[in-house]
Parts: C-alpha cells; structure tokens; sequence
C-alpha cells in the first residue's frame, strides 16, 4: 500500500497510481491549500509568471472600476465591519502619535534608563585589498560597549531579569574593570 499524510490536514491518504508524489487528500480545504502554495512558489519563483498575473488583475481592474462600489452597496455588513476596525487602527495611530509626541518609551521601558551606562563606537569597515575576497564592499556600523564596570551588565549577571543588554548566551567573558566614562 502506498499510504502517507496529507500536508494540510495531516489525515492518511492513499495515493493515486496516477500520481505517485502525491501529498493532498482529496477534501476542497486540503486542494484549495495546494493550490495556494504552488501559485506562491510560482509567483515568487517566475518573473513572467508573475508579469502575466499582474497585467491580467490590471486588465480586469480597468474592465470593472466600480466593482467594489457595487460590492459595498451589496454587503452593508462588510462596511460596518470595515468601518469598524478602521476606527480601531486610527485610534491606535493617534495614541501611538501622543506617546511618541510625550517622548514617553515605547520599547524596553523596563530596561533601567537610570544605568545607561552605555558607550557609543563608531566603526568603519573598509574594502579588504586582495581582489579575490567576497563582499569587500565599505559599510559602516555602529556597536554599544557596556562597561564590564558596571556588575548589572555583565554578561554573566542574572541579577535583573528585564536588563537585555549585555546578556549573552553562552561564552566567555571579561571581567577587567574599565574606566566610567568622565561626564
């Protein structure tokens, strides 16, 4: 018997003689889910593929331009809801826009502003030399040393559990005293 699990459903099936690599059983949810994926590989993987989908929506956009006028009329359900949820994210941009405009944190509020004790380097990567290495191209990144000085942001501290920085997995680290930074 030639017998395997449906990828969607996970359900036993046997597979066809026609098709020996089959993966789907026959329900519409599990077909409809195999169509889904094949057409997103396709799009993703087929730049004519995905020219050809594109100009045949734009065709069609144009052919029926007041399509979704008409839709709107016919399911008032679907504009109430709409509606509804639209009100929900302006309400959200608007108190995301208050916060942000009282200079109030957003992420890491927790992270002890008060032992900020951070040092800000600026390092620039030059283009290596050899002409046979890859990626030699400049770029510019910016790196936050901690001060090993500082026991909270020691990487091996497990004093404060909302203090992310500094906390690594694993590794070893150095325990020489460095220097506070002069105000």
């Amino acid at each position: 018997m030639n017998c395997c699990r449906c990828k969607c459903c996970g359900c036993r099936l046997r597979r066809r003689p026609q098709n020996p690599n089959q993966q789907y059983c026959h329900r519409k949810d599990c077909q409809n889910m195999r169509r889904r994926r094949w057409r997103r590989a396709k799009l993703s993987s087929d730049p004519a593929y995905r020219g050809n989908q594109a100009d045949s929506q734009k065709r069609w956009s144009e052919e029926n331009p007041d399509y979704w006028r008409r839709y709107r009329d016919a399911h008032p359900a679907y504009v109430a809801r709409n509606r509804e949820l639209q009100r929900g994210r302006d309400r959200f941009k608007r108190d995301l826009g208050c916060v942000a405009a009282s200079g109030g944190l957003l992420a890491k509020s927790d992270a002890c502003p008060s032992r900020s004790d951070t040092i800000t380097v600026y390092y620039e990567l030059l283009p290596a030399q050899p002409a046979n290495l890859a990626k030699r191209y400049a770029s510019t990144r910016v790196f936050q040393l901690i001060p090993a000085c500082s026991i909270d942001f020691m990487a091996n501290s497990r004093s404060c559990k909302e203090t992310t920085r500094g906390t690594l997995t694993g590794g070893s680290v150095s325990t020489t005293v460095c220097p506070r930074p002069s105000p």
